[in-house]
């Protein structure tokens, strides 16, 4: 055994201990892509690598890449992006990287699947209603080279994944912009034809019945539907669809690993990917950027490379992609996985970062792919307190708190925001408790501070835990 692949197989046997899982070592290890922006940096000016956004969740070119763990012989999973349509003769992308419709004949002006849509092979146009779902606006094809740019054609960038085929589904016009309808008919359509992800890189204030209930209806064909948190800085409650129902919801994180300034918060952020200088594919005569309200953006600044084909952005519509990206990968590794399981995995797999524990700005952290792709997918450790309120002398605490194999959990307290030091004032909880009470704990121990921090421990029985906190002013 050569030192490169004995120090992978480590590395991979210390991401799978964490989530409880055996070694999941690939017969024939998916070699990670060789493209120059993939392997670059410097492209615009940058310190950073051209292609930083995906290899700081783990897609990197080392032995300890989260792509060694897939097979390259792994099975094809369709994923639909539900956008502004794709520039399918891109440079950077050919005819395997996209879905092809096996019961239509292209060009004979027939519905040969009777799915009521007229040679609809790689998708369809929604806003035009007709077969050719081509690009505009120039953010679809960015979304697409993010999950499923070509490898290895001596080009350009790597997407995350080689074995997603794109449903090409455009919903969003030339400006995007969009209807409710549009949206839920494309997400339906996605369903019906077998899309294991649905990327929804769109949102906006209020959303829908329509929507919720075409992404209900996806749920329950067993999609995942993966959805951009939204970029105006503000609580994702009065935002749609992310934040609703069954969907992931995904915000992004800049080179800190803190969320980005420009990405919604709340209670509906699922999880957290980089959002920050993510490069993509720019389709022909297109500039994203250009004419946004209120931007500063200088005309054909975020294109790069020498023949322009690629486009740097910013934005949660670009971190969404790379969650895609990653559940394709967990399903093309093994394609049984439900939808709850993929979502289950990526979140309990998922790396802690800013505020200790599940939080309102990342979730449950930032994606992981290698720790995802090595878990075990009926791990989980659940941490939650949702209420504390005071009860004759003692202060009542109440949550959640749980794991596939659960040891115990405990809830301590500390003074101020960030406590140095932490009491144990409730131990002992030996069962899973689920959206109920942990225990209580005497008003006489929050003497001495206004704030407290209380913070709820769940420990799984192979040692890994999870946290959450919950600030109470005493004042």
């Amino acid at each position: 055994m050569s030192r490169g692949v004995r120090a992978a197989r480590l590395a991979l046997a210390a991401a799978a201990a964490l989530v409880g899982a055996p070694v999941p070592i690939a017969a024939e290890p998916l070699a990670p892509p060789s493209d120059p922006h993939f392997l670059g940096r410097q492209a615009w000016g940058q310190e950073h690598e051209d292609q930083w956004a995906i290899r700081r969740v783990g897609l990197t070119d080392g032995p300890d890449s989260a792509w060694r763990l897939v097979d390259r012989s792994a099975a094809p999973v369709v994923v639909a992006l539900v956008d502004t349509g794709v520039d399918w003769h891109h440079l950077d992308l050919d005819a395997g990287n996209l879905w092809r419709n096996p019961g239509e004949t292209p060009g004979n002006l027939v519905d040969d699947d009777r799915n009521g849509y007229v040679d609809d092979v790689i998708g369809w146009n929604f806003v035009e209603n007709h077969e050719k779902p081509w690009d505009h606006d120039g953010h679809g094809t960015l979304v697409a080279g993010i999950v499923a740019a070509t490898w290895n054609n001596g080009a350009g960038i790597a997407g995350v994944s080689p074995f997603a085929r794109i449903m090409v589904l455009k919903a969003l016009n030339g400006f995007g912009h969009t209807r409710a309808s549009s949206l839920a008919r494309a997400i339906v359509y996605a369903a019906d034809n077998g899309a294991r992800v649905i990327n929804l890189s769109v949102g906006g204030e209020g959303p829908t019945e329509v929507e919720r209930s075409a992404i209900e209806y996806a749920d329950g064909k067993g999609a995942l539907v993966v959805v951009a948190a939204g970029n105006g800085g503000r609580d994702v409650s009065g935002w749609g669809p992310a934040g609703r129902g069954a969907v992931l919801t995904v915000a992004s994180t800049d080179l800190e690993d803190r969320r980005a300034r420009f990405s919604n918060w709340g209670r509906g952020v699922d999880l957290a990917a980089p959002g920050v200088d993510v490069l993509g594919l720019r389709a022909r005569r297109t500039d994203t950027q250009r004419d946004l309200p209120g931007s500063t953006y200088q005309p054909g600044s975020a294109t790069v490379g020498g023949d322009r084909r690629y486009y740097r952005a910013n934005g949660t519509s670009f971190s969404a992609p790379i969650v895609t990206g990653v559940a394709s990968l967990l399903i093309a590794k093994n394609p049984g996985l439900t939808s709850q399981e993929v979502k289950r995995i990526l979140l309990h797999s998922a790396r802690d970062v800013e505020t200790p524990g599940v939080d309102q700005y990342t979730g449950y952290g930032l994606l992981d792919a290698r720790a995802a792709l090595a878990a075990d997918p009926r791990y989980f450790v659940e941490a939650e307190i949702s209420s504390v309120r005071v009860v004759a002398t003692a202060i009542e605490v109440t949550g959640s708190a749980g794991a596939d194999e659960f040891d115990s959990a405990r809830v301590e307290i500390g003074t101020g925001d960030a406590p140095n030091e932490w009491k144990v004032v409730i131990e002992g909880i030996g069962a899973p408790v689920r959206h109920g009470a942990l225990g209580a704990f005497p008003t006489s121990e929050l003497q001495g501070a206004r704030v407290w921090m209380l913070r709820l421990v769940v420990r799984h029985r192979n040692g890994s835990t999870r946290e959450a906190r919950f600030r109470l002013n005493v004042g």
